[in-house]
């Protein structure tokens, strides 16, 4: 057998490869911490702190007349009233009595059906802490009043009156310096598999 077919042949004892990166673990830690760093820095620049607040509504089925009552249907309501959070008819009413812009309201408040039920969940969310106490606090008196006097439909249910204004993390600097240390963790112990296989293949040349 040539020298080349015996290279090509090398046995690698996976238990003595083991043990020679664990023999690097001071590295391998230096590694895990390095790249922990850079996922925190990371997430200390790119993290952007938003404000959330939530409230519910149930949407009960309009009893304006017997006509409405046959043709309407308080689930198909809920899903006309999550359309509705971000039309004009909301917007600009609580845009007025907030002094926050139109365009703002609406980028921050959302809505949505809580599954299988009459619920409307409404949430405000905005980087602006200011801005989610303010249209939290009118979005439902807004609301109810375009549902009443302008849609001429039944009083809306408050489940859930907004709630208090929570802070959270778009990017979480915990989730990224697990993941930085992680990766740390591969690359360093990626490189040291990779001298382990060049310092075998020179022992077989030598052999």
């Amino acid at each position: 057998m040539s020298q080349k077919e015996r290279v090509d042949l090398i046995e690698v004892d996976l238990l003595d490869m083991c043990k020679y990166i664990l023999s690097k673990w001071v590295f391998i830690l230096i590694g895990m911490v390095v790249f922990a760093g850079a996922g925190f820095g990371y997430a200390k620049v790119k993290s952007v702190t938003e404000y959330s607040s939530k409230m519910q509504v149930y949407v009960t089925v309009p009893k304006t007349s017997d006509k409405v009552l046959i043709r309407d249907n308080a689930g198909e309501v809920a899903y006309d009233y999550v359309r509705l959070i971000k039309t004009d008819l909301i917007t600009n009413e609580v845009a007025k009595k907030t002094k926050v812009s139109k365009d703002d309201v609406k980028d921050a408040i959302s809505a949505e059906v809580v599954d299988g039920t009459r619920v409307v969940e409404i949430k405000v969310k905005s980087e602006n802490k200011d801005d989610v106490k303010v249209i939290s606090k009118e979005i439902l008196p807004v609301f109810q009043d375009v549902v009443q006097k302008k849609l001429e439909r039944n009083k809306l249910v408050i489940a859930d009156y907004p709630s208090k204004v929570e802070a959270e993390q778009k990017v979480s600097t915990k989730k990224m310096m697990v993941v930085g240390a992680a990766g740390g963790f591969v690359i360093a112990a990626g490189i040291f598999f990779i001298m382990y296989l060049v310092n075998l293949s020179k022992k077989a040349k030598r052999n």
